[in-house]
């Protein structure tokens, strides 16, 4: 954005996380932090940019999700009828939360119009995310400039992948993924068939550093409770020193535990014996002691002589056939003659 300041463009900036506290230090750049219980007139913002050339942060880190998405709703179908008649670049960030690939909420169809419309009024538009996989493709398949920095997750690529992919060669977008999945920090892969018609896109070294103004947005630094411990176990009437051998437990033993009746009182370590695995396992058989079985022998024997006398069912069937087919054959030969 200091570029575009720079550049003498006019830009209005949807922040929610205040990261760009530090630009409204900057002429011609203004800052509006609305509260939860205020409202924006954004007919009469949209006319203040029409007359000024001023740019705009409008910081929302305070606000809950739904009305940050109510606002930027707002802005978006008062910049479309407004028509202003002149360039202004509207920048989204985390725009996955106002245009979602799952979910409708209010400001997805006003961005998505701006998306489509906003060329033929002069108004560009930048949707910044970190996961582009969450963001809807129907308003990010109408972005002509993709600026990619590192991106490894699998779904990302993929959806990168598919965006790029559209009537280009198949090797050039490969060999463009492989570039972010593999860009170092403050790398940038500038992808845009319609201005690098050689290449079809632009490797950024490195983004520039000679910024004028601070990144207001910080990290929580995550620190360990017992930075003083020292301090803290010296204080503390009730710390316990840390034991060095298992027989200063026994006082704290249960007279029932095999802790206070089997202390080990030897203070050399005794290496655990060795065994032969291998050995073992070759020469073991298992014994009548080990594994005692019972074997059913009379109920077996018993089992097969009745299958024995049971073999006589199937060789009768086929003989009564047999016998039948005979009978029925004679008889139909001697009512023929």
């Amino acid at each position: 954005m200091e570029e575009f300041h720079r550049l003498g463009l006019q830009f209005v900036c949807f922040d929610p996380l205040n990261a760009h506290g530090g630009l409204d230090q900057l002429p011609r750049i203004e800052s509006l932090s609305p509260d939860a219980g205020q409202s924006i007139d954004m007919k009469s913002l949209v006319e203040r940019l029409r007359t000024t050339d001023k740019s705009l942060i409008v910081a929302m880190g305070g606000l809950p999700l739904p009305k940050q998405q109510e606002l930027v709703a707002d802005y978006c179908e008062a910049l479309i009828s407004a028509r202003l008649g002149k360039g202004l670049h509207t920048i989204l960030e985390e725009c996955q939360d106002f245009v979602p690939q799952i979910g409708r909420p209010i400001s997805f169809e006003p961005i998505v119009r701006l998306c489509k419309l906003g060329r033929a009024l002069g108004y560009g538009g930048s949707l910044v995310s970190q996961r582009p996989a969450g963001v809807n493709k129907e308003a990010l398949s109408q972005a002509s400039v993709y600026l990619v920095h590192n991106v490894i997750n699998n779904r990302d690529l993929k959806t990168l992948d598919e965006q790029l992919s559209f009537g280009t060669d198949k090797r050039l977008i490969k060999k463009i993924l492989n570039g972010i999945s593999s860009a170092r920090k403050g790398e940038c892969v500038a992808y845009a068939p319609e201005f690098f018609r050689d290449r079809g896109y632009l490797v950024i070294d490195k983004v520039r550093g000679d910024r004028t103004t601070s990144h207001t947005g910080h990290n929580v630094d995550v620190k360990s409770t017992i930075t003083s411990a020292t301090e803290d176990v010296a204080d503390d009437p009730w710390a316990v020193d840390a034991v060095s051998s298992v027989t200063e437990l026994e006082p704290f033993a249960r007279q029932s535990s095999m802790l206070s009746s089997q202390l080990p009182m030897a203070t050399e370590a005794t290496p655990p014996p060795v065994f032969d695995v291998a050995n073992k396992y070759d020469t073991w058989e298992p014994t009548e002691e080990e594994y005692p079985l019972e074997y059913e022998s009379q109920g077996i024997e018993e089992r097969k002589a009745e299958s024995k006398n049971t073999l006589w069912i199937p060789v009768a069937t086929i003989g009564g056939l047999g016998i039948t087919s005979a009978l029925f054959f004679t008889v139909l030969r001697s009512m023929s003659r």
